[in-house]
């Protein structure tokens, strides 16, 4: 993971000095720190929930398969998401501690309804001001995911800690918001819990693949 940190600082720098030459970034930046700062209510938004036979992929735990979504530059960034069998037999989203990594990707792309966790967001602006922002995580989705595509990818996993990369697409714009996470795995099943993470927004699409390639 500290090879992705310096990636990113290094993909950061490259993207200021292209933004140095766009004089709405400053503001763009601002204006998402002033909105994601209003202490707003959620209204719970959900990407629509589409399972189907085709989709379905087996995986190594009886009972749970994945839904395959689309991949963004790379493989491992993606928006596939994990089901499980229900006790009727019909597939629900899984939210289980047993299964750390799988839950934590749902919970990345906005699969779990019943989300109560708080982020404390490091919110990196341009000119290198990094104030933070608490909020309840469900509203980071409601306020960025509606218009954009979401892909995350679980870096690394271990009894005590996940670390995750997530990224949100806008495919009109063509520029992207990256959150990378560092999470007790603790903290993923207990309701109200403070999540932290580092918040980079407006960047230009750029090249994913220097943050995964070394």
């Amino acid at each position: 993971m500290k090879k992705i940190i310096t990636l990113l600082a290094i993909f950061t720098a490259g993207h200021l000095s292209l933004c140095a030459q766009r004089s709405d970034k400053a503001s763009a930046d601002s204006l998402l720190f002033e909105m994601l700062s209003q202490p707003t209510m959620t209204q719970n938004w959900h990407p629509d929930l589409v399972i189907s036979d085709s989709l379905l992929q087996p995986t190594r735990e009886k009972g749970i398969c994945l839904v395959r979504g689309k991949s963004y530059q790379i493989a491992s960034l993606n928006s596939s998401f994990y089901v499980k069998n229900d006790t009727n037999g019909k597939w629900v989203v899984l939210n289980d501690g047993a299964y750390p990594l799988e839950t934590m990707t749902n919970l990345l792309l906005n699969r779990i309804e019943n989300n109560r966790h708080q982020l404390l967001l490091h919110h990196h602006l341009y000119g290198g001001k990094v104030p933070r922002i608490m909020m309840p995580m469900q509203n980071l989705f409601d306020a960025l995911s509606r218009n954009m595509e979401t892909y995350c990818s679980v870096t690394s996993i271990d009894a005590l800690q996940l670390e995750a990369i997530l990224v949100m697409h806008h495919p009109k714009q063509d520029f992207i918001h990256l959150l990378r996470l560092n999470i007790p795995t603790s903290k993923i099943m207990v309701e109200d819990s403070t999540l932290e993470g580092d918040l980079y927004t407006n960047i230009p699409q750029g090249n994913i693949k220097s943050l995964f390639s070394k």
